[in-house]
């Protein structure tokens, strides 16, 4: 890794990409609907409505709508389906989630195309190639669907207007160095948060070597309680709930609940990340039960064993989640000169540590 480049001579670097990113993309007949030779340069689409629609159904990589559950149905789509028949529920949902595609903007396609390559210059003087090179693929959608939340569907970044509307309100054709440098760290660590998921489904293996060789993840099959089931968030950026971890001899297992109520639940607000113990009956994992046969559970900010082992404090219900963030940070810190992770708590540096060495030896 080139951690070694001096803070001014960095910004110096990013410089002269701002002005040539600048200069390319004032040179583009960029319309609100069609891509251009830039765009192809740099391995970027924009979906238009009508593809967007469809690539927003994407299961081809791992079930999402065939998953879901009425609870998360209302929290992602922001109204109660008019049925509660689970199968119909599933599909009133995937015609909401086509009904949200609506179409970039030139100033959008403008923005995401200045920071694109200078994206992928850091990249490679980072030696990450593989994460360099690989497409982008946008949709955008409106802002009810998700709550606005950024995520991705198989290959693709799904982008709200509200995420645009912050992330891009710096930029014009003249924009200066200071507001360059900040629209790359907002932007910048969005997208590249999001491509790492992309990444995960082409190369699950590279991930599963970090996951399991150096963090101790092991990959299991939970036999869901109906109470949990009927609550879940079905996270898109991660939707096998596969990963359980050992601690002093329990297994335990990290999930993203909705707290249920008698209005319509807040993506975001109304979550709730809950740990369970796990009984190991041969290969098969349970919910543990007390003598009272409660489940067993804590609040994930009560598992500091497992939250303070990580340099990053959202995410942790899912290692692809834990992942992604570490990488928004480590991408931060190279734009802003400084070696990633240095500054981190002490019962986090092991797992830094090990991270920087995998994304050396893999990508």
């Amino acid at each position: 890794m080139n951690f070694n480049l001096l803070k001014d001579s960095f910004f110096a670097i990013l410089l002269i990409l701002f002005v040539s990113c600048t200069q390319k993309v004032e040179k583009s007949n960029l319309n609100d609907s069609e891509n251009t030779d830039f765009s192809s340069e740099y391995n970027v689409d924009f979906l238009n409505i009508k593809e967007g629609a469809l690539a927003i159904l994407d299961e081809s990589y791992e079930p999402y709508f065939s998953k879901l559950q009425l609870i998360e149905i209302k929290a992602l789509i922001n109204k109660t389906p008019p049925s509660s028949n689970i199968e119909d529920a599933r599909n009133y949902a995937r015609d909401e989630f086509s009904s949200a595609v609506t179409s970039f903007s030139r100033k959008e396609k403008k923005a995401i195309l200045f920071v694109i390559p200078i994206i992928k210059k850091i990249l490679q003087e980072n030696n990450l190639d593989i994460i360099a090179n690989h497409p982008w693929k946008f949709i955008k959608i409106e802002d009810w669907l998700c709550g606005g939340f950024a995520h991705t569907r198989g290959d693709y970044i799904i982008l709200s207007q509200k995420h645009l509307n912050h992330l891009t309100s710096d930029w014009n054709n003249k924009i200066s160095k200071t507001d360059s440098i900040s629209l790359l760290k907002n932007l910048g660590s969005l997208l590249v948060h999001e491509q790492f998921h992309s990444l995960q489904r082409q190369y699950p293996k590279k991930f599963e070597s970090l996951y399991i060789n150096s963090w101790g993840f092991e990959k299991a099959k939970v036999e869901i309680d109906s109470t949990i089931l009927i609550n879940q968030l079905t996270n898109p950026d991660a939707p096998k709930a596969e990963w359980v971890v050992n601690y002093d001899d329990t297994y335990f297992w990290v999930r993203t609940l909705i707290q249920p109520s008698d209005t319509l639940p807040t993506m975001g607000k109304d979550f709730v990340d809950v740990v369970f113990a796990l009984d190991k009956v041969n290969d098969q994992f349970i919910i543990a039960r007390d003598s009272s046969n409660e489940i067993k559970k804590q609040k994930l900010s009560d598992f500091k064993a497992y939250t303070n082992s990580f340099p990053v404090n959202q995410g942790l219900d899912h290692p692809n989640e834990i992942t992604a963030y570490m990488f928004s940070k480590y991408f931060i810190a190279t734009v802003e000169g400084k070696i990633p992770f240095e500054n981190v708590s002490e019962k986090s540096k092991l797992f830094s540590q090990e991270y920087l060495n995998w994304l050396n030896n893999f990508f």
